[in-house]
């Protein structure tokens, strides 16, 4: 019994219980079933982890105009009982990228992945590949086949809303030129609808061919409201035409919105720190602009703070000590505030927590 279960091990047909235990042995020969890291990108596999893995995860992005950055997020979930990351992506063509997630997904843990597709690349149908590995202790390779028509009747340039990183509390305009190049006369854009939250959109007319001829030119305007969230930004604006053969056009948003200040690193953790001893640990303070540090609320239980040096010049990035001297023996959680001349008086909270020993 041993030996047999042991032998079927070895051949690579023994699959562990979805969602328990470890994950099955790799294959052999490889490729012949699918790949069981495939089952980490079924949308409900959290629900029904009995889901046999699908031979090929398949997104199709559809007829896009030329020039087109098409985006897609999948939401990855560790269903195994050992923890999972994504150790190699490769690429079958230089018109696909990707976003690395360096995430370690614990079991039952999801993150993201998001794949692009640069239309701009190609002209017509195009179908292209992914593989995606996970490990580093079970590895399996899952793959990923996305698919799109780039139809040049209609070009998108730059190929997408592209706000790189913007400081919280800033608003932002960017925009693209959307171009019809086809026969029809009365072609139009009839409606721009954004998702709900911190885009609004504008779409303006800017060129027509004409009675005799064909053709229409557009500036699509995105504004980024100054009251987003800090975090990253991925949306997709959806353009309405009055073209019944291709009556949606998506455009990809992208951004960051970064914090007036950020924390290097933005918790400060000593730990066994013995009575009458002393232990520090440096934090940097990033903005966007130049600012000066004029001084930290909430210092006691044996933690202090010591400015930088350059507190008083106005730079973009300061350095603050934080200080652990204990005379008692515990566990003691501050949190700091930081008092900046930013924008009329931006503070930032600094977590502080430290252990005291004998």
């Amino acid at each position: 019994m041993k030996w047999s279960y042991w032998l079927a091990v070895g051949l690579g047909i023994v699959a562990a219980a979805p969602g328990s235990g470890q994950p099955p042995a790799p294959a052999s020969p490889p490729g012949q079933p699918a790949p069981w890291a495939n089952k980490f990108f079924i949308p409900d596999i959290a629900a029904n982890r009995e889901q046999a893995p699908p031979p090929v995860i398949v997104h199709n992005f559809g007829d896009v105009p030329h020039g087109t950055l098409c985006a897609h997020t999948f939401t990855i979930t560790n269903v195994y009982d050992v923890p999972m990351q994504i150790t190699e992506v490769r690429k079958s063509c230089t018109c696909l990228d990707f976003v690395p997630m360096a995430k370690v997904l614990q079991p039952n843990e999801t993150g993201e992945f998001t794949v692009t597709m640069n239309a701009g690349k190609f002209v017509g149908a195009n179908s292209q590949t992914f593989y995606v590995t996970f490990g580093p202790k079970f590895v399996s390779t899952a793959v990923i086949r996305v698919s799109a028509n780039s139809k040049t009747d209609v070009t998108i340039s730059p190929g997408a809303v592209v706000f790189g990183t913007v400081p919280q509390g800033t608003k932002a305009t960017q925009a693209v030129k959307l171009e019809y190049k086809g026969r029809s006369r009365d072609w139009k854009v009839t409606e721009a609808v954004a998702p709900p939250g911190p885009l609004e959109v504008r779409v303006s007319e800017t060129g027509r061919g004409g009675l005799l001829k064909g053709g229409a030119e557009y500036q699509v305007t995105v504004n980024l409201k100054p009251n987003t969230p800090a975090g990253p930004i991925s949306e997709q604006i959806t353009l309405k035409t009055n073209d019944p053969n291709n009556p949606l056009i998506q455009v990809t948003v992208t951004g960051t919105v970064a914090p007036p200040l950020e924390l290097a690193p933005n918790k400060v953790r000593i730990d066994a720190v013995a009575v009458g001893q002393s232990a520090a640990q440096r934090v940097l303070i990033r903005a966007a602009k130049p600012f000066r540090v004029l001084g930290v609320d909430g210092i006691g239980s044996g933690v202090t703070v010591e400015l930088g040096s350059t507190a008083g010049t106005p730079l973009p990035v300061q350095v603050v000590t934080v200080k652990f001297d204990p005379t008692n023996i515990g566990v003691v959680s501050r949190d700091l505030r930081v008092k900046t001349d930013l924008d009329g008086g931006t503070t930032v909270m600094i977590p502080v927590e430290a252990e005291a020993v004998k």
